[in-house]
This record gives structure tokens, sequence and C-alpha cells, in this order.
């Protein structure tokens, strides 16, 4: 069996079901990446971020460079793709490309195979916990107030979800004050026994979050995710030492998971599949945690692309089910896991289980401006 075909589209306004009380955002836009081979198989995966730059380099460098080889030898195709690639030009866009292929291509292998790609990574459950992240006004320039905020979370909770989270830190200045009215405004709305989590998106100084941390220690909340800027390992470190609220991180900014476990800055490790490499580094991060007795979690829009390795992997716990971008994944896959109680049951289709419906590729393509598809090998 060898790679056949590469191919990156981008997709735009695709129409998808809008938050409970908004009407935006009601279109989203979309990275998917199909590899097929020369038995007819087709792998996929989706990315958060429609960058030009990551199309034409999977479109124009990747394709070129990987077909013709065997898409079950992951190793040895990620490796010629990082051999050939510049990375230091490219930054992250260039992990997500590799995320994107590395996805594809266990979606592949899991098809081949006959079995789910959970079950390669380990198979260590068929059921993830998940929670909700809501209230993120995108698509308007209004920011939530705390009342729309605890409307929303009450309405969550009655949908059956027992773990919500939001975002803080978000203002012009960060807010500690401001955050914490709105997270007690959550915590009023749907009681004591639903768990709450919060995302500072690297956003505030230690002394920010430090004060967040304090003044939110009686709203018993679950995890603290990226609070510091730039999620530096010395000051996450710090943080974990002044409050009891458990502090996650992912790999969003120049550290790497070695930096943040080896300087003890977290309780929990949060790589993301389609961000950080894929699979193959989901794998090896998860791993370093288990080395440092650290659980994994995953905070990122690509939910439905991460319940393979939090389920595969013994310390896999929490699936975040953005609701934002969950409900591309609804408007562009025919089967996509949906909470139930608080709980995501994990697909036992053959590959990911995440197949484009028919026909959406082709309605909702971008043509970008420098867009190659290539079915033969090339000289790079």
């Amino acid at each position: 069996m060898k790679i056949a075909r590469i191919e990156a589209h981008h997709l735009a306004n695709i129409p998808i079901q809008p938050p409970p009380f908004r009407k935006q955002p009601d279109v989203e836009h979309a990275l998917i990446v199909e590899i097929e081979t020369d038995n007819g198989l087709v792998g996929y995966s989706m990315g958060g971020y429609t960058h030009p730059v990551i199309v034409d380099f999977i479109n124009r460098h990747a394709a070129p460079l990987l077909v013709g080889e065997d898409p079950r030898n992951i190793e040895r195709v990620t490796a010629r793709f990082h051999r050939h690639s510049v990375i230091r030009f490219m930054g992250r866009a260039y992990l997500s490309a590799l995320a994107l292929v590395d996805i594809a291509l266990w979606d592949i292998k899991g098809k081949a195979l006959g079995v789910p790609v959970h079950q390669l990574l380990g198979g260590a459950r068929d059921k993830v916990e998940v929670y909700v992240t809501h209230g993120a006004a995108y698509g308007s320039s209004e920011p939530y107030s705390a009342e729309e905020l605890a409307a929303e979370a009450a309405h969550l909770v009655k949908l059956g979800n027992r773990h919500l989270k939001n975002t803080v830190g978000r203002q012009g200045v960060p807010d500690p004050a401001d955050d914490y009215i709105r997270m007690k405004a959550m915590r009023e709305a749907v009681g004591p026994d639903i768990k709450l989590g919060m995302d500072g998106n690297a956003r505030m100084t230690l002394a920010q979050a430090s004060r967040l941390c304090e003044m939110t220690k009686e709203l018993d909340i679950s995890f603290l995710e990226e609070p510091i800027l730039e999620n530096d390992p010395i000051q996450l470190r710090e943080l974990r030492g002044r409050t009891t609220i458990p502090i996650a991180a992912a790999e969003n900014h120049k550290y790497s998971a070695r930096d943040l476990l080896v300087n003890e800055a977290v309780d929990i490790l949060q790589p993301n599949v389609t961000n950080d490499g894929g699979y193959t580094a989901g794998l090896r991060i998860g791993m370093l945690a288990q080395a440092f007795s650290r659980p994994l979690s995953h905070g990122n829009g690509s939910g439905p692309h991460n319940i393979a390795l939090q389920a595969g992997l013994a310390n896999g716990a929490l699936v975040e089910y953005h609701f934002h971008k969950w409900m591309a994944y609804n408007a562009i896959f025919e089967h996509v896991p949906q909470p139930e109680d608080g709980w995501l049951t994990v697909s036992q289709e053959p590959g990911l289980g995440l197949n484009p419906k028919p026909g959406l590729i082709q309605e909702y393509k971008v043509v970008d401006r420098v867009s190659v598809l290539h079915t033969q090998p090339g000289a790079i």
C-alpha cells in the first residue's frame, strides 16, 4: 500500500449551529487534509487553523515529498517530513502541518487494520470525561455579560453536562476582579455539584493570576488552564506553589512538555494532537507525563480528534467540548460523538470514525492563491 495523493482543503463559510442565546457565530472555516492510498483508503484530519501557509506547505511540499511512501510506516513518513522541512521559518505552522499529516496517517492505519485509532494508541478506555467551554463570544464584538454566562451555563447543565469552563483574562488588561464576578455568577447558576474550570489563554502576569486564584478559591475551581503569559514554566511553578487550584498547560508557546514537567510547573499536561505533531507526538508526551505521574487532559477546539489520545492512554482524562468548534465538527463530519451525562463514547469504527459528509469539501472549498495537487512523487 502506497500514498497516492495528499491534499489540503481550505473550507469557508460552513453554516453551523450558533450558541444557545446568540445568533453568532453561525459560520466557520476549516482546513481538511486528505491522504489517499493506491488501494482506495482515505484518511482525514482537520485543523483549527486555516492559514494559507499551512495549506500551501502541505500541497506544495509534503505532497510531493511523501507520495509513494507506505502510510502504515508512520514513523518513517513523519521522519521524512521532518528531515526535509525548514522548521525555523514556519514555527507552529510547521507543527500544525505535521500534525494534520500524522493524524490522517493514523486514520488510514486504523482503516487498513479494521480497528479504531484509540485501540492502536493503547485502548485504555471506551468512554472519556468531557467538559464544555462556552461563552467565548466569537463573531461578536460584545463579550458575554455575567448574566449571559450564568444563563448559558444553567442551560448547558439542563442538557446533562457536568463540567463547564469559561475564559478569564480576556479584557484589554486582565481584570481578576471582573473574572471573579463572572465565575461567581456561573457557580451560583449551576450549584455546587457542577465542576467549573477556567482558561487564561496565556494572557496574565503572575500577579494577576495569583490574585484570580485567591479570589476564586471559594468557587471550587476544577482547574486553571494556561494562566501565565507564554506558559512560562518558572512562573507557572511559582503560581502552582501559591494555590490549591490544579494548574494545566499545553504547548501553545515556546516551552515544551519537558520544560513544564521538569520545572514542576503543571498538575495536568494538555497535549493537543492537531497543534503538537499529531498522535505520534501525543504518545510521546503522554508517556513523558506518565514518568512524572501527571495526568493528561485536552484544551483546544479540536476535541473530536483528541478523543482517541485521551481514550488510548492510561493517564488520559478529559476532552474539551468547545461549543463553537464542536458545532463545526458536527457540520463537517458524518458521525461526531456527543456528550451524554458528562461523557463521550469513543467511536468503534475503523480509523477515527470522522469522515466528511458527502460533497461538503467540494461545496465549501476555497481555491487558494497557490494550491497544487500532486499525485506523483516529485523533486524538491
